[in-house]
């Protein structure tokens, strides 16, 4: 199934705009990429390996930014291996892709 062709511009942005709020940097591309990774099964396949930074973004959908402030507010397990290198816990990325995560995060 194509999501792109089942879901019309106006309801991709609308459900854009009502998610801006809590998800600021969601744009309608990133939302259809999040979609399109929960409809292939891959949300649930993640690698068992520590992963970067820009790794869990890309399974996020969202910021590198947005990855450090979960990892701030405890919502991502991270070890920092050095002063610019963290790895992050494949089971914390699961956890927060299917909502099972423990803290909120605000502003």
């Amino acid at each position: 199934m194509n999501i792109r062709k089942t879901i019309t511009p106006s309801v991709l942005a609308a459900a854009t705009g009502l998610l801006q709020p809590y998800v600021p940097e969601l744009s309608p591309q990133s939302l259809v990429a999040a979609l399109k990774v929960y409809e292939t099964g891959q949300a649930a396949v993640i690698a068992e390996k520590p992963l970067t930074r820009q790794e869990a973004a890309k399974l996020l959908a969202v910021s590198v930014n947005t990855v450090d402030r979960y990892i701030r507010h405890g919502l991502l397990a991270a070890v920092n291996m050095g002063p610019r290198l963290v790895r992050i816990d494949p089971q914390s990325v699961e956890a927060l892709l299917h909502g099972t995560a423990e803290n909120n995060v605000e502003g």
